[in-house]
C-alpha cells in the first residue's frame, strides 16, 4: 500500500488559490467584462481578497507585490500555470515577462470548455458556490457600474476604476515592496467598511441585494476615476 503524503499549509494555499483563480475566471467570462490580461488579473484578485469579508468569505492567504503595474502575486501566476497547463484556462498573446526573480508571462486568457465544466463541479461544495457567487456578484457589478456611466467596458475604464478602490489607494500610499491588504488589528478593510456604508443606506430605501451594493461601490469608483483622469 502506497505511504500517504500528508497535506500541508502549503499544498491547502495552494489549492485554495488555484481554485479561487479558475472560479474567477469562468466569472469574469460569464459577466461578459473583457478578457483577462496579467495586469487586470492581479489587480481583480486584489479587489476581490479586499472586499469578500463582505460576503462572509475570508480572503486568501496571500500578500501582493508592488510592481509598476500595479499588485502582483505570486502564488496566482504560479496557479494560472496551473490552470493552462492542465487545459483549463486557454492562453493567447503569450510571452514571458521580463522579471528575474519571479515566474510571470504576459497573455489574455479565457476559460476553455475542460475550465468552464470544472468549475461546475467545484460548485457542487457550499464553499466552492459560495466564492463563486461572489467573484460572478463582483464581476457583474463592474459591467453594470461601466453601463451605467454610458462607458463601453474597456480596459482601461475598468482598471482605473479597480485603482480607485479605497483598500487599494491606501495600500499604494504605504511605503515598502508588499502591498498590505489590510493591517493585523483591522478586522475590515476600508473597501468592506465602504460596503456596508453603502448597504445602511440601500437598505434604507429598499434595496437588499449585494450585488446592488457592490454595483453601487464601483459606480462611485468610476466616477472618482474619471473626474481625476
Amino acid at each position: 500500500m502506497p505511504k500517504l503524503k500528508q497535506v500541508t499549509v502549503a499544498d491547502h494555499d495552494r489549492l485554495f488559490f488555484i481554485r479561487w483563480m479558475l472560479l474567477f475566471v469562468v466569472a469574469n467570462e460569464a459577466a461578459g467584462l473583457p478578457e483577462v490580461n496579467r495586469q487586470r488579473l492581479h489587480s481583480l484578485l486584489f479587489v476581490s481578497f479586499a472586499s469578500s469579508k463582505f460576503y462572509k468569505i475570508a480572503p486568501l492567504r496571500q500578500r501582493a507585490r508592488r510592481s509598476q503595474h500595479g499588485p502582483y502575486y505570486r502564488m496566482a501566476h504560479i496557479a494560472l500555470g496551473h490552470l493552462v497547463m492542465a487545459g483549463l484556462v486557454d492562453v493567447s498573446g503569450f510571452s514571458a515577462y521580463p522579471e528575474p526573480r519571479d515566474l510571470q508571462f504576459e497573455g489574455v486568457f479565457r476559460p476553455t470548455r475542460a475550465g468552464i465544466k470544472a468549475c461546475k463541479h467545484l460548485r457542487m461544495t457550499m464553499t466552492g458556490d459560495r466564492i463563486y457567487r461572489f467573484l460572478l456578484d463582483m464581476c457583474l457589478a463592474s459591467a453594470e457600474s461601466l453601463v451605467s456611466d454610458d462607458a463601453q467596458a474597456d480596459s482601461q475604464v475598468l482598471e482605473r476604476t479597480l485603482e480607485a478602490d479605497l483598500t487599494y489607494q491606501r495600500a499604494v500610499r504605504k511605503h515598502g515592496e508588499i502591498l498590505e491588504l489590510q493591517d493585523p488589528s483591522e478586522e475590515e478593510t476600508p473597501t468592506v467598511r465602504g460596503l456596508h456604508s453603502i448597504n445602511v443606506h440601500l437598505q434604507s430605501v429598499g434595496f437588499f441585494n449585494r450585488r446592488d451594493v457592490v454595483a453601487a461601490y464601483q459606480v462611485v469608483l468610476s466616477r472618482r476615476a474619471g473626474a481625476s483622469v
